[in-house]
């Protein structure tokens, strides 16, 4: 297995319209020692409460693999406090020295796709993205 720095990125997600975004995303920003699925893997899960349970038994895990691992969190907020939300994230993580980072998709994943319709008619005028933005009442 191919590391960067002797280090594996394993990437916790939400649900699996994460990996596919994170997939499409992943390989234009990764530093040249990564690729996809040699040392960084995505591992989607099946919504929120999936994730939660999933993490402390990862985070147990994870100091027992042969090689270091660093870890990242995707949430989305939805309707949470984002503080509350990652104070919660950090306390599932435990003390096992495994380093992480946690991220949170304000306020869903959709957002990141779509969330300034006129800075992406900016770029892409034949859009007309502009048009599609809902006012807030």
């Amino acid at each position: 297995m191919r590391a960067y720095n002797n280090c594996v990125l394993e990437i916790l997600a939400e649900e699996p319209s994460m990996e596919y975004f994170l997939r499409g995303a992943l390989p234009t920003i990764l530093p040249d020692d990564y690729a996809l699925d040699v040392n960084c893997f995505i591992r989607p899960h099946n919504g929120k409460s999936d994730l939660k349970r999933s993490i402390p038994k990862k985070m147990r895990a994870y100091p027992h693999y042969p090689y270091p691992v660093k870890i990242l969190i995707v949430h989305d907020q939805d309707s949470n406090d984002c503080k509350l939300l990652k104070q919660e994230l950090i306390n599932l993580c435990g003390n096992t020295g495994v380093p992480f980072i946690i991220r949170i998709a304000c306020r869903e994943l959709e957002n990141w796709y779509l969330g300034d319709m006129t800075a992406i008619e900016s770029v892409y005028p034949e859009t007309k993205a502009s048009a599609l933005v809902v006012p807030v009442k």
